[in-house]
């Protein structure tokens, strides 16, 4: 048995068709993206690239019916979003946001075992106390030694952690992460990656915004490009996530290299740049 349970286990098939976003989710603001058309099932791994402001945090959190879309559709196992009862929505996708508020004290543990408790696929017997899932996730996420600190005192890093086992705590197949390597160093990352591998291999399914286009290219199978000028490009990981096409998005030199089989994306020196 995993960390978090076989909830997870449970297939998915989300479809947005004809997707289109305004800035800030209000008629008069700009469009942030063109038609966006794009399916992801269970067992995939999806990454949302592109600069600040292009829309990657309206994206996911639209997909996650938080968000008004100015055109298209979103359908979650063949239903749109605005049929889903909140409850109902809230066990098929879990969304994670880049930014977080604890106005309360909490303990690592308190916290993480409310999103268990409120977990759809998962309802504890009155009086259980049943913990179980929640410490094993705890460690696995190198919480445990945390599990009795107030969420308020913890390093960005630490807290991201936490938000990710909430989100995984939730019990539903999707997972829909904004930033969730902001802050982590690079143990923690490769912590994160295989999470989030594992979740796909047992038959849920990532969609997470990323910065990092080395981490990026390691969980991804798929990939959404947003160009931040009303591009966006969705498709498998290896005819997207380009170093061309990444240079174009970023305006930056972007190369690409081959390292013990696996894509590196190198920035490399401005034009004119001295070398020594």
């Amino acid at each position: 048995m995993s960390a978090i349970g076989a909830e997870a286990s449970m297939g998915i098939d989300l479809e947005a068709a004809g997707l289109q976003l305004k800035a800030g989710g209000l008629a008069p603001g700009r469009d942030l993206f063109g038609a966006l058309d794009l399916r992801i099932g269970s067992g995939q791994r999806w990454v949302v690239i592109g600069p600040n402001g292009a829309g990657k945090s309206s994206l996911l959190a639209a997909i996650a019916g938080v968000f008004p879309l100015a055109a298209g559709q979103v359908r979650i196992d063949g239903r749109a979003l605005a049929a889903w009862s909140p409850d109902a929505l809230a066990g098929r996708r879990a969304w994670s946001p880049q930014f977080w508020s604890d106005p309360f004290p909490a303990t690592v543990r308190e916290t993480a075992v409310l999103a268990r408790e409120r977990g759809f696929w998962w309802r504890p017997a009155e009086g259980s106390g049943d913990t179980g899932a929640v410490d094993r996730l705890l460690q696995r996420l190198d919480l445990d030694r945390l599990a009795d600190i107030d969420v308020r005192a913890l390093s960005g890093g630490e807290r991201q952690r936490v938000a990710i086992a909430t989100a995984l705590l939730q019990g539903a197949p999707l997972l829909l992460l904004d930033e969730p390597a902001s802050h982590l160093d690079p143990a923690h990352q490769r912590l994160l990656l295989a999470l989030l591998v594992d979740h796909a291999r047992r038959g849920g399914a990532v969609l997470a915004s990323l910065h990092d286009l080395n981490l990026a290219w390691d969980l991804a199978d798929h990939c959404i490009v947003l160009d931040g000028k009303g591009g966006a490009v969705a498709g498998r990981r290896d005819s997207v996530l380009t170093a061309e096409r990444m240079s174009s998005v970023f305006e930056v030199a972007i190369e690409s290299v081959e390292l013990h089989g696996a894509r590196r994306f190198v920035t490399g020196p401005e034009e004119g740049a001295a070398r020594g």
